[in-house]
């Protein structure tokens, strides 16, 4: 069953059953489209397509890759449905095990 839970300053997740969410970070890219014509002093850019990632570090259990997990981060204006891209474990030796979950929008926003 997936619950929601609140995590620190104005995010939360919902599709997760796991509790220990230790650090979720959010970054959105733009491509840079160069407009740069013959002649010019200077190069010109416009912003291209729009990318959202948001990475979570979890303890004791990670969500599957292609599992969809809905998102809001207040903060960076992110929110909507997320598929997690990528799983990684790291078993340290002297400290408890940890996944970096990798997670891509799904849609994009009604708004830029």
């Amino acid at each position: 069953m997936a619950v929601t839970y609140t995590l620190g300053k104005d995010c939360t997740i919902t599709g997760v059953t796991n509790t220990n969410v230790r650090n979720v970070t959010a970054t959105v890219e733009a491509a840079q489209v160069d407009k740069t014509t013959r002649g010019a002093a200077a190069r010109k850019y416009l912003t291209g397509m729009k990318d959202a990632t948001i990475e979570i570090e979890m303890l004791d259990g990670a969500p599957a890759v292609g599992a969809t997990l809905t998102i809001s981060h207040a903060n960076s204006g992110l929110s909507g449905d997320f598929v997690v891209t990528q799983v990684q474990r790291q078993e340290p030796l002297e400290d408890v095990v940890v996944y970096n979950v990798t997670c891509k929008r799904k849609t994009a926003p009604a708004t830029p």
